[in-house]
């Protein structure tokens, strides 16, 4: 936002000499007031600098947490289908087994029969194991940058606020009647915004994005983990049903 700060002052003076009729028109504005309103200009351009700068950062910022957390739901959903694919299709050599014996028909059909259900349970029950790793894997992965966005989105608001410090002051000092502390307020603002800035938010904001990534690889491992123990059950339960079919003979 662009405000021509020298034209409120300037008419802020003529003003206030337009109601001293004995005034001479000359002294309305002083040389030195000229020099001050261009210094409190200059702040106004170096806030909307920093402003700029610190927009940047966030930005950079969002696009670290992003690659983060979709690098992480790629390596998840890697997982999750190379389970999913044994719970599927894992069983395929086990029924054709049972089906051509049922098809020769010299043994137990109904025996047989009961051993397919028993396999499509379990096909049920290991995808709804499957269900559960990945809710609570989403749920973790979720709720991870979950503060650092609200971290972000209030130091968004914070950096759209700087361009707007010079304007503020107007209200909160009298920059007509003692411009030279108005200068002196908006020096003190500028160095202690970017003090703050450098020296405690954006440690932070990079204190969150590697803890990021240092959780990506252990949100990652749980779940695999989960899905190794469903991929166990899987193989147990082939192993059992295979052991079972000769009491079917």
């Amino acid at each position: 936002m662009a405000w021509n700060f020298s034209f409120v002052l300037i008419a802020a003076c003529a003003l206030m000499a337009s109601t001293v009729s004995a005034a001479p028109s000359k002294t309305a504005i002083k040389p030195r007031n000229q020099e001050l309103r261009d210094a409190i200009e200059e702040y106004r351009v170096r806030f909307d600098e920093l402003h700029t700068e610190k927009d940047q950062f966030l930005q950079f910022a969002r696009t670290g947490l992003w690659a983060t957390v979709r690098r992480m739901s790629e390596e998840v959903l890697v997982d999750l289908g190379e389970t999913r694919n044994i719970v599927e299709y894992g069983f395929d050599d086990v029924r054709l087994e049972i089906s051509l014996l049922i098809v020769e028909g010299n043994h137990n059909e109904q025996c047989l029969l009961d051993l397919v259900y028993e396999i499509v349970a379990e096909k049920v029950r290991l995808g709804e194991e499957i269900s559960r790793c990945s809710a609570g894997t989403t749920d973790t992965k979720d709720s991870l940058p979950a503060s650092f966005y609200e971290f972000l989105n209030l130091l968004q608001r914070i950096s759209s606020s700087i361009a707007e410090t010079t304007l503020y002051t107007f209200v909160s000092q009298n920059s007509v009647t003692d411009p030279e502390r108005h200068l002196e307020f908006l020096q003190e603002a500028f160095e202690e915004t970017d003090r703050a800035w450098n020296e405690e938010a954006l440690p932070l904001m990079q204190f969150e994005l590697d803890a990021m990534e240092y959780n990506r690889p252990l949100i990652v491992a749980d779940n695999a983990e989960c899905l190794q123990e469903i991929e166990n059950d899987q193989q147990a339960f082939e192993d059992s049903i295979r052991q079972r079919i000769p009491s079917c003979l």
